[in-house]
């Protein structure tokens, strides 16, 4: 996931958006997180990697609305998680 400038990462971020993957998977909203996250340990990501992953996702949408004012877009958000590999 992002990392701040030192290199190391920010522990509460890190929690945060674990847990915003973590209730996408368990209320299966929007299905395809957990699709991703299945396909992605098929793959032969661990589940760790795999959440890792589908967060750096979550990541790129709020700094879209963040930055751009942009209401959330489920499409993009599922595009993204389709491309990763």
């Amino acid at each position: 996931m992002n990392e701040e400038g030192d290199g190391e990462v920010n522990p509460f971020l890190h929690d945060e958006i674990v847990g915003i993957v973590e209730m996408q998977i368990v209320g299966n909203n929007p299905e395809e997180t957990k699709e991703t996250l299945e396909r992605l340990i098929k793959l032969g990501y661990d589940r760790d990697e795999a959440i890792e992953k589908i967060g750096s996702v979550v990541i790129g949408e709020i700094y879209n609305i963040l930055k751009f004012h942009e209401r959330f877009n489920e499409r993009r958000f599922v595009e993204r998680l389709h491309s990763l590999k």
